[in-house]
């Protein structure tokens, strides 16, 4: 996703200025954790006519990506059902070790500047604004004797300085057991497929073989 993309969603979550989420908390009394401080501070709203505009922009990105789906039938003779893909870009997070990939993001009105970088993912963020149907469901668990991190000539090399948090956040001992997910992923208004073909991932998944 482009960094000027991913600014323009993440303008579209916080149109709010964080109002809705912390209105939710104050029921409880219960605060913002320390990984989200930053990012959901309260701030004013953006105006109504920027929202529009964002939202038309967002509708002119999904014709687009709907196009291209379509065009999936020339190399596969027909129409992908569905993808399967990561949730994100780190194993379950482990508190005050929060690392996504992010946009630094400056959004009118000036007084709603988010001067710290995005926290969203990729990984859910381009869901949202598709729209698409998306079901997550658990594949297998951690291992480890199996998950290690390999060293040498067959260390992994970071893609950038976040992956390289993300990375090292990672610890066999403490992941030991743990559950590890997918999403399955269609378009949009095609929730009922996705629980379907969830369900057929499962069953294969159950029987050892996804063939």
């Amino acid at each position: 996703m482009s960094e000027l993309l991913g600014c323009r969603l993440t303008t579209i979550w916080r149109a709010h200025g964080g109002n809705d989420i912390h209105s939710h908390l104050a029921l409880s009394g219960e605060p913002l954790i320390p990984d989200l401080e930053e990012a959901f501070q309260l701030k004013p709203p953006i105006d109504l006519l920027e929202y529009q505009n964002l939202t038309l922009e967002g509708l002119e990105y999904e014709a687009a990506h709907s196009d291209n789906w379509n065009s999936t039938s020339e190399s596969y003779g027909q129409i992908v059902n569905a993808v399967i893909m990561p949730v994100a870009p780190h194993a379950a997070v482990i508190p005050g070790k929060y690392y996504h990939i992010g946009h630094r993001c400056r959004i009118a009105p000036p007084e709603a500047v988010f001067q710290a970088d995005d926290k969203q993912t990729a990984y859910t963020e381009v869901i949202n604004l598709m729209n698409y149907s998306a079901a997550v469901i658990p594949m297998t668990k951690a291992d480890k004797a199996i998950d290690v991190v390999p060293e040498g000539d067959e260390a992994y090399r970071p893609l950038n300085d976040v992956d390289k948090q993300n990375w090292e956040a990672y610890d066999p001992e403490i992941y030991d057991g743990t559950p590890v997910g997918v999403q399955i992923v269609a378009r949009k208004f095609e929730e009922e497929n996705v629980l379907v073909i969830a369900g057929i991932v499962t069953a294969c998944l159950n029987r050892g073989s996804l063939l």
